[in-house]
């Protein structure tokens, strides 16, 4: 087994991992290792052009993994794509960027996490980016930017990571969306990045280049600036197999990581690295737990199932997994409407072929965005209601009272109220705190074939013949809790993921409340009036849904239900004691020299699409390394 030795060895280079990476390195007395199970894929079409984003999905370039069939949407399955390349999932992502809010972050700390709170961590959040507005000033009226506070919420000038707004693109939805929710009562008064309690309808950014307009991301803004440096070296293709612990010699005390075995595509016999420092993994809320448990970190159970010696026995290792729910509605669209994507999801070669001559030629067009960019932070509607709001606010607080102390496997009951706790107060200040981002996307959604062997609905097949525009609501806060594990002794096989979906009653409330509002949005002008009067709907969707009874839209939402890929929370931030895997500085509990900095970590899952602050964890955890080192 040959050998190599590094001060740090980072397992990982994704979105955090080459934060790290770079950060660390500018160090010139640390010598980094990075082992990354895939390639660089920086100069690839599909990672540098930001509507190509989805082509990267179940390729090479993504770990490919499913979900369990979910009890609660009727045994349904989904991907959970994960990015397997450098800059990981931040080159396989839709690009949304968006904030955290400061209720979310202080509720970390509620947990027992000393340091973590916004005004800590808000300075990392604008660390990490720099936002640019479009320059013509009709377009920042038209986009409704407006509530872009430049001075304080725009990021950093010395931000890596570059993100702007859809100012290459012609779509008049954009400004009807905006224009809608304004009047409906819910226009966009603050910058989401302020961290303050925030509410209403905006185009958010998107991490893409204002200028080029292609991705920006954690290997082409972080790592390949840096990868001249002698003390960074960067391994591709290497897969991590177990962290090496090794205890004292009278085998009393923690066990030390010392390194880890890792294999490559050249070789067939495992590779060992040392780490002189300590082991850093960043990889994954899916390949970080895996990892703690092949290495023997883990609940007894499991590990004994598979013959792995236990080195550290903690049933939260996997536990705590959270994503964002949702479901929504597509809408006919009017015959003179023509800016949708339904032609280019078909696949019809004259809209592939203009679009494409837009992008090379101009930097313009279809191909300039990724995911969505028309969205809202909005309250339940319901619970405004002069007449019926505070019952209807009861029925729900009710149902957390009623189920926030129930058994869930590795979690600590304290962990369980204080999440319940912060969604009580959440939807108790309803005026001011959002529990569900609403987003468009401008072309139909197949909602009834969205499983795990379908193409998710983004890309339907065949896709009907009408054009429209779909209307999204995610959840923001959910309590439903799943896990990830082990499903044998080999890297090489994929973890058991079980997200468990809907599984808490009030997911399935707030969401149908909301899903019912998409409704009363469609039929505001002037949203409405882009849409075709009586035209066609998603299949199934309740007749008269903003009126329809709750419990017809919950079955709707059950079986139109998506998930995010915004998985976190596996390797949770907590006292051990409460349902931790890690400590403050992210540290794991029972082992010497080994932490974990990624999306597992974050205890309660953040507002809206997680990248935002992947990186802002990533940048505050360079500091507590150093910190530790001074």
């Amino acid at each position: 087994m040959s050998e190599q030795e590094a001060d740090i060895i980072i397992v990982g280079g994704g979105t955090a991992g080459l934060v790290l990476a770079t950060r660390l390195s500018a160090n010139p007395n640390l010598d980094i290792l990075l082992l990354e199970a895939g390639q660089d894929l920086s100069s690839d079409p599909r990672t540098q052009t930001p509507a190509f984003w989805y082509n990267l999905l179940s390729t090479d370039a993504d770990w490919g993994f499913n979900t369990e069939p979910q009890a609660a949407l009727a045994g349904k399955r989904f991907r959970q794509p994960q990015g397997r390349q450098l800059g990981g999932s931040s080159g396989l992502n839709g690009m949304v960027f968006v904030a955290n809010s400061r209720a979310n972050v202080d509720a970390w700390g509620a947990l027992g996490n000393e340091g973590w709170d916004w005004e800590t961590l808000a300075p990392y959040y604008r660390k990490v980016f720099h936002m640019t507005l479009p320059k013509d000033p009709e377009k920042i009226k038209e986009l409704g930017l407006e509530y872009v506070d430049v001075q304080n919420s725009s990021g950093s000038e010395d931000g890596l990571i570059q993100s702007s707004f859809p100012d290459a693109l012609v779509d008049p939805s954009a400004s009807a969306w905006v224009q809608t929710l304004r009047g409906l009562g819910y226009p966009m008064k603050k910058d989401p990045f302020s961290g303050e309690a925030v509410i209403g309808g905006y185009i958010n950014a998107a991490t893409i280049h204002p200028i080029s307009k292609t991705r920006s991301y954690s290997a082409n803004a972080y790592y390949l600036p840096v990868k001249g440096r002698t003390n960074l070296r960067v391994v591709t293709g290497a897969q991590v197999t177990r962290v090496m612990l090794e205890r004292s010699s009278d085998g009393e005390g923690e066990p030390i990581a010392t390194g880890v075995e890792y294999t490559t595509n050249s070789t067939t016999q495992p590779l060992a690295a040392k780490a002189r420092r300590e082991v850093i993994l960043s990889a994954g809320a899916y390949n970080s737990p895996k990892l703690l448990e092949l290495s023997g970190i883990g609940s007894p159970a499991i590990l004994s199932q598979f013959g792995i010696p236990v080195q550290v026995a903690n049933l939260h290792v996997g536990e705590n997994l959270q994503d964002h729910a949702m479901a929504g509605v597509s809408f006919e669209v009017q015959d003179s409407v023509n800016f949708t994507l339904d032609d280019l999801t078909r696949q019809v070669p004259e809209a592939l072929a203009a679009a494409m001559r837009e992008y090379q030629i101009e930097r313009s067009g279809p191909f300039t965005v990724g995911g969505f960019y028309s969205s809202a932070l909005l309250p339940v509607p319901d619970f405004a209601d002069p007449e019926t709001g505070v019952s209807e606010l009861e029925k729900v607080l009710v149902l957390t009272l009623e189920n926030d102390n129930g058994d869930e496997d590795g979690v600590d009951r304290f962990a369980l109220t204080r999440r319940c706790d912060f969604l009580r107060a959440l939807l108790t200040n309803h005026a001011d705190e959002a529990t569900a981002a609403y987003f468009t996307y401008p072309a139909q959604v197949d909602f009834s074939n969205t499983g795990v062997n379908s193409t998710d609905g983004y890309t339907p097949g065949p896709a009907r013949p009408e054009n429209y525009i779909t209307i999204f609501a995610m959840l923001l806060h959910p309590l439903s809790r799943g896990s990830t594990h082990i499903t044998s002794a080999s890297a090489a096989d994929p973890p058991r993921i079980d997200p468990r979906y809907l599984s808490h009653p009030v997911d399935t409330d707030i969401l149908a409340r909301h899903v019912r509002f998409i409704d009363t949005i469609a039929s505001a002008p002037p949203l409405s009036s882009l849409l075709k009067p009586g035209g066609k709907r998603s299949p199934g969707v309740p007749a008269n849904l903003a009126s329809a009874p709750l419990a017809e839209v919950a079955e709707y939402v059950r079986a139109a239900c998506m998930n995010n890929y915004h998985s976190t929370g596996s390797c949770a931030m907590m006292p051990r004691e409460r349902g931790g895997v890690v400590d403050a500085r992210l540290r794991v509990w029972g082992v010497k020299g080994l932490r974990v900095v990624d999306a597992s970590v974050l205890p309660i899952i953040p507002r809206g699409n997680i990248q935002s602050t992947v990186y802002a964890l990533a940048e505050r955890a360079v500091d507590l390394v150093l910190l530790d080192y001074a």
